[in-house]
């Protein structure tokens, strides 16, 4: 019997993410992280914010 669930997550392009009400608050910052070419999951584009928002500051 086939799964119902896919175990693959739900990808997006730059450009349907920000356009997004979930990331309207974020969207400048996404437009510099993202890449325009790349398909994200939503766990991806958290995981890109995440990473930036620890970095040191110079």
């Amino acid at each position: 019997m086939a799964n119902k669930h896919s175990s693959k997550a739900a990808t997006f392009s730059k450009t349907q993410i920000l356009s997004s009400v979930k990331f309207k608050e974020r969207r400048d910052l996404l437009t510099v992280l993202l890449k325009d070419e790349h398909k994200y999951s939503l766990k991806e584009v958290h995981e890109e914010m995440e990473k930036f928002m620890k970095k040191r500051v110079k």
